[in-house]
């Protein structure tokens, strides 16, 4: 498992007792979340404050608890995608950090939980050792990727850079106008440029993003990380 541990240098938020950090679970299945709560009272590192597989009690423990860590599976309850919760829990707790445990690790899910602003992703079929290792790093205020995750990670923040390289200040700016939504009129008068040369920036970003057109330009910058969908 990649791990990078940083030392707690004043963190204090999330602890229950000296160095004993506090850990939200949000999970559906009560056998790995017993386990997990045996396990880390062996460790002796942090408590577990389980969310009973809601996503709404989840919200209010973080909110009366301000934890150091939400363990979050991908899809609870009735939600299928808890990625779209991560900034409410970083709202109501600004300093939380997020880890998602999950069965799944195609690159759409993980892509995602990344964009989110996730500081982990660990799968449920790594031992129970290295859940508990992943958490207490990231708690420290470090970050967690299972083996299975980090190579997508990798590979996804090396084309993020390539392709940011190729693209220019102007072009990513143009970008962002697509993606809000905006014709090339209403760009042209944005940037105080002409409609013809909005569309050669238009075109240059396709070419560049191996799109076929505006809104896969756009799908293709969102998945790589070079904008984000407000």
């Amino acid at each position: 498992m990649f791990v990078v541990d940083v030392p707690p240098a004043g963190h204090t938020n999330g602890h229950m007792n000296g160095h004993t950090f506090a850990v939200v679970m949000v999970n559906d299945h009560r056998m790995l979340t017993q386990a997990m709560v045996l396990a880390v009272a062996a460790v002796g590192a942090f408590t577990v404050i389980d969310a009973q597989g809601s996503v709404g009690t989840a919200l209010r423990l973080v909110a009366d608890h301000r934890p150091a860590v939400v363990l979050l599976d991908l899809r609870v309850g009735d939600v299928d995608d808890t990625v779209s919760v991560i900034p409410s829990i970083r709202s109501a707790s600004p300093a939380t950090r997020v880890v998602i445990l999950s069965t799944s690790s195609d690159d759409w899910s993980v892509a995602r939980a990344v964009d989110a602003g996730c500081h982990g992703y660990l799968v449920t079929s790594q031992s129970l050792e290295e859940l508990c290792d992943g958490v207490r790093t990231v708690a420290r205020g470090g970050v967690a990727f299972a083996p299975a995750v980090l190579g997508q990670v990798l590979g996804r923040t090396r084309a993020a850079t390539a392709h940011s390289e190729a693209l220019t200040p102007r072009e990513i700016e143009v970008l962002r106008k697509l993606a809000d939504g905006k014709s090339t009129s209403e760009i042209a008068t944005a940037l105080f440029v002409s409609p013809n040369t909005v569309r050669n920036h238009v075109n240059n970003v396709i070419r560049k993003l191996h799109a076929h057109s505006r809104l896969e330009a756009v799908s293709h910058a969102v998945r790589l990380g070079l904008i984000r969908l407000q």
